[in-house]
């Protein structure tokens, strides 16, 4: 075990934060005005700093940023760090101040937001052992608490982005507008931007052919997109806040429905995510490419050998169109940067075009009974036309396949009859093992195997249902934060704060025309993205929900391999939904998709239990043949019931993710016994090489602001193991 006294060593000078802070965060303003504040007689955020003598230097830097109005209002509901005075002295000695009247009064505010978490009450016992936060800043808190690290007294200590603890004699103290949890020091974020933190990180991470090879195929230079400045110029075009937004509560003629406001977002950030493989594992894995003994031309040399070698496969030159003008003139060690180059199509397999700063929100794994399946995400990365799997593998009985279970993976997959029994280990993702993975928009992570789109992963891993959360498919969302918003931990359903705008328990959005990437859709549509929620009827409890008098939208597929796919919908069917004629590559795909009935309707003939929440015994009476039957007679009508690892959990069921044990009736719902949650067959598509796919949705039948149409997963099946026939497809 490591253990940390009260002071830790920080390196990044104040001046950064301060330019940071003037540059970027111009548009964030949590100044109320004087109505809006309203104070307890009890004690407030301001108060807990203003009674206690350890405090009293954090006092006057909030002072200074004249925030003691703002932590003294009910408003807040927030969590706060404040560092204890022997941290802020450390900071003041690492960067030259010899007092806190020293410190810029930009910089007080800085310091101030860095520690303060916005409408989230958050106490230590919801800690996972990597959980990650968003401070008043828009930048994340990383909290490790995995009983590596202890204070003097051996007690294990919850580590904020590396660089402080919370002091465990002190926390968990409740105010009247919040939590505190007092901290040893300073807080600082890392500003820099990705080529910064992967060179400052070279050395102790150890990735030096990796960081080399990016370098030399200029992928380095992509990572100095940060923030899209025409976003800020175009977005007052836009009102902050959208109201009279209305989805789901209407069960019957006399319910009024879920009242939302939804806000526009603060800014459209580019985000990366780096999977670095360590010049060790290279040496260790692949001796005949890289080894200790040769030098940095010899090792590129080398690796670029291997990229040439893995996707010398003309499958994989069609989906990237290249014939054999391209290679002659792009294999070749003389045009690295050429998108079209081995070695530069291998590294950009290697990066996600979103920012993960922590491996806690790689996954949305809500919802997820771990006992019957995997919680599996799928990504987009910088190579055109590819795809990458994310998993948290779980050593069921009868697949005890890996070395960390309960841990993320990239491209496994576990021996079963859709891809001929064969074990594909994948990567293994690893403690970054440094005081900063992260920065501005760049995070990194170590694997221990490198990561190739080539025939073992398209036809193995890839041959499978492929299950994507719509809220994933979309970088903008994870890299804004607008994906798994909010405390989403404890966040039960729909409650009066999603009708306001201070945004008590984390906000609800909609994305305005052209924020998202290859998303079109007119002005009249609202595109509304629902946080999680952990009692609604759809996957991992968020969703998009697509609404207007007249919506128009059209988005890509996810780019799995060539090949004939089953596409479906999965969706929870009200009465209060929409209707949309669906296209695909902009044709009409059959009758138009109504949601406003249940999978026990006529016209879908489920035969489900009596109530939703399946605690009746209709299809547990039913036997083998019986139920067989039905979901064939669901198939014909083009209809699927809803994954039988998919719930939602009520109760003090509500917090747990994921589980493998199966919660006890009424405490959660399963989606294959919900009549309201199920699946719609769209169609067959042919996916081609190299070609991108899209699905449209059109508005039939709408009611505005009400009538949503709503996104929550698309599956996208290889056709083989599609439904009843051919290998046939579990239900999980």
């Amino acid at each position: 075990m490591k253990r940390i006294y009260s002071k830790m060593y920080m390196s990044l000078i104040a001046v950064a934060l301060i330019a940071l802070q003037a540059i970027t965060f111009t548009a964030c303003n949590d100044d109320m005005a004087a109505e809006n504040y309203y104070t307890f007689t009890g004690e407030m955020m301001s108060d807990y700093i203003s009674n206690r003598p350890d405090m009293s230097m954090m006092k006057r830097i909030v002072e200074r940023a004249d925030k003691m109005r703002y932590l003294a209002s009910i408003h807040v509901k927030g969590t706060f760090f404040p560092p204890v005075n022997s941290g802020i002295q450390k900071f003041l000695d690492d960067n030259g101040y010899t007092s806190v009247e020293d410190i810029p009064l930009e910089y007080c505010d800085t310091i101030v937001k860095v520690h303060l978490i916005e409408n989230a009450r958050i106490f230590t016992s919801e800690f996972s052992e990597e959980s990650q936060y968003t401070n008043s800043l828009d930048l994340p808190l990383i909290i490790r608490s995995d009983g590596e690290t202890v204070d003097d007294n051996g007690l294990a200590l919850s580590l904020i982005n590396n660089s402080a603890a919370i002091i465990n004699e002190l926390k968990n103290d409740t105010v009247e507008n919040g939590v505190v949890h007092p901290v040893t020091d300073v807080i600082v974020p890392n500003t820099s931007l990705g080529s910064e933190l992967l060179e400052s990180n070279l050395e102790t991470a150890g990735f030096g052919i990796y960081f080399e090879a990016l370098v030399r195929t200029g992928l380095i230079d992509s990572l100095r997109y940060y923030i899209d400045e025409n976003y800020e110029l175009t977005k007052s075009n836009y009102p902050e806040f959208r109201k009279k937004i209305y989805s789901g509560g209407v069960f019957s003629a006399s319910d009024t429905g879920y009242e939302y406001t939804a806000k526009r977002p603060d800014h459209r950030k580019f985000g990366f995510t780096l999977y670095m493989v360590p010049d060790e594992v290279l040496f260790a894995k692949y001796s005949d490419y890289c080894s200790p003994d040769k030098s940095m031309d010899e090792n590129i040399n080398g690796l670029y050998q291997l990229a040439y070698d893995k996707y010398n496969d003309e499958m994989f030159k069609q989906i990237q169109g290249i014939g054999q003008e391209e290679v002659d003139k792009y294999w070749n060690m003389d045009a690295l940067e050429s998108r079209k180059n081995p070695l530069n199509m291998f590294m950009s397999y290697h990066i996600l075009d979103r920012l993960f700063t922590s491996r806690d929100i790689m996954l949305n794994c809500w919802g997820t009974n771990s006992g019957y399946a995997n919680p599996t995400e799928w990504m987009n990365t910088l190579l055109d036309h590819s795809l990458l799997k994310i998993e948290t593998v779980y050593n069921r009985e009868s697949e005890r396949d890996v070395d960390f279970p309960g841990e993320l993976y990239l491209n496994h997959s576990t021996p079963s009859i859709y891809n001929n029994f064969t074990k594909v280990r994948g990567a293994h993702i690893n403690d970054p093992g440094v005081a900063n993975n992260f920065s501005l928009n760049c995070a990194f992570f170590l694997v221990d195997d490198v990561l190739t789109f080539d025939p073992t992963t398209r036809n193995n891993v890839m041959n499978t249902r492929i299950r994507t959360d719509f809220v994933s498919m979309f970088p903008e969302l994870t890299t804004n934060n607008m994906r798994l918003h909010g405390n989403y931990r404890t966040q039960p359903g729909h409650t009066s704060a999603d009708n306001d705008e201070n945004g008590a328990n984390g906000f609800n959005f909609y994305a305005p025309p052209g924020y998202l990437k290859n998303v079109e859709f007119n002005e009249d549509a609202i595109f509304f993205i629902q946080r999680p929620k952990l009692q609604w009827w759809n996957w991992g409890g968020d969703e998009i929900n697509i609404l207007g008098s007249s919506y128009d939208v059209t988005l890509r597929l996810p780019s799995v391999p060539p090949g004939t796919y089953e596409v479906r919908i999965g969706y929870p069917g009200m009465i209060d939904r929409g209707i949309a004629q669906i296209y695909v590559d902009d044709i009409p795909q059959g009758l138009p998709l109504d949601m406003r009935y249940q999978a026990d309707d006529s016209r879908v003939a489920g035969i489900y239990a009596g109530d939703v929440a399946g605690t009746a015994t209709l299809w547990d009476g039913l036997t083998e043949e019986e139920r067989t039957e039905n979901m064939r007679t669901m198939k014909n009508n083009g209809y699927y019931r809803g994954p039988a690892s998919i719930y939602m959990a009520f109760g003090s069921w509500a917090g747990k993710n994921p589980t493998p044990v199966d919660p006890p009736k009424g405490e959660a719902q399963y989606a294959n016994y919900n009549r309201y949650t199920y699946r719609r067959k769209v169609c067959d598509l042919q996916v081609e090489p190299g070609k991108h796919h899209t699905i449209r949705f059109r508005s039939v039948y709408t009611l505005g602001n009400k009538g949503c149409f709503v996104l929550d997963y698309l599956e996208m099946v290889p056709i083989e193991i599609a439904g009843a026939g051919g290998l046939g497809e579990d239900i999980y």
